[in-house]
């Protein structure tokens, strides 16, 4: 699908710009202040799909009592999961394209305005705290001689569910199926795999469950430096367009993409998962005896 407002195509959540060979000349000349970031940005960057930015709908997860959102609460991602902003496509790629990581602070520039966000300004518009375990995938060795696989498997899985093998998301319980569709939409977004419970998510839920801490500035800022890789997709989209206002990058003639209903995750998405809603608020199998 073509965005309204960038020429692309759109698959498996993320925008992709349509492009064969990168002609010299794809970038404005007064984006970048150096010759070699205009170059890096087009052989390296320009190609680069955007993740969707989802967001959750709060009136929908306000008006139920879900546990595995009190457990987001709790952690202080409120904010954050429900940031819904417009994106602008080529700056969010500049961005990335210069982006470098010093000492927890995020140094980037984009027509020529130089942005270092250190701990308190990305604290500012995300409220993500900084305390805790600074998880960055793997298990750290401070949670080593509690968790292990099996065990995590049966917190989060249905009593039905087959565990021999590659954990599915259709298997998790209704709950943990929710906690998990936020975790690879919304917290640490990717494109691909999302109905795999990867040993990454399974920690994170693990986490979320037995009340631990994880240091999440310093888990987005990995993520971020992750996608600097070749070809990977970019995240937080509508992170960057809040580093843009505040360093007053002008966006007012730049092609956006705008806040899309679609990006939003709250009844739809629950649905979609086979459960309906009871007259007295519980939800249950859709095949379930009514």
């Amino acid at each position: 699908m073509t965005s309204s407002a960038v020429t692309g195509t759109r698959s498996h959540g993320t925008f992709k710009a349509q492009t064969s060979q990168i002609p010299p000349s794809i970038s404005s000349p007064t984006l970048f202040s150096l010759e070699e970031q205009r170059i890096r940005y087009n052989s390296l960057f320009f190609c680069h799909s955007i993740i969707d930015p989802k967001f959750v709908d709060l009136a929908f997860f306000d008006d139920e009592v879900f546990d595995c959102f009190q457990a987001f609460q709790n952690s202080g991602l409120v904010q954050f999961i429900s940031m819904k902003l417009p994106f602008y496509p080529e700056l969010v790629k500049a961005f990335y394209s210069n982006l470098e990581i010093q000492e927890d602070s995020l140094i980037s520039e984009v027509y020529g305005i130089k942005m270092v966000i250190d701990q308190s300004l990305f604290f500012e518009p995300t409220q993500l705290s900084s305390d805790g375990v600074p998880f960055e995938g793997t298990l750290d060795d401070e949670w080593k001689f509690d968790f292990s696989v099996s065990d995590a498997c049966r917190m989060v899985c249905t009593n039905q569910a087959d565990m021999t093998g590659r954990l599915l998301a259709g298997s998790l319980a209704f709950e943990c199926r929710i906690m998990h569709y936020l975790i690879v939409r919304i917290l640490l977004p990717r494109s691909s795999n999302l109905a795999q419970v990867s040993e990454e998510d399974l920690i994170i839920m693990w986490v979320f469950l037995t009340s631990r801490q994880i240091d999440w500035a310093h888990l987005v800022r990995y993520r971020m430096h992750k996608a600097l890789r070749s070809n990977a997709p970019l995240p937080y989209p509508h992170l960057i367009t809040l580093f843009l206002q505040h360093f007053k990058v002008p966006l007012d003639s730049e092609p956006f993409v705008k806040v899309k209903r679609s990006f939003s995750i709250g009844a739809n998405v629950v649905s979609s998962f086979g459960y309906r809603k009871e007259r007295d608020g519980s939800w249950v199998k859709k095949d379930a005896p009514v």
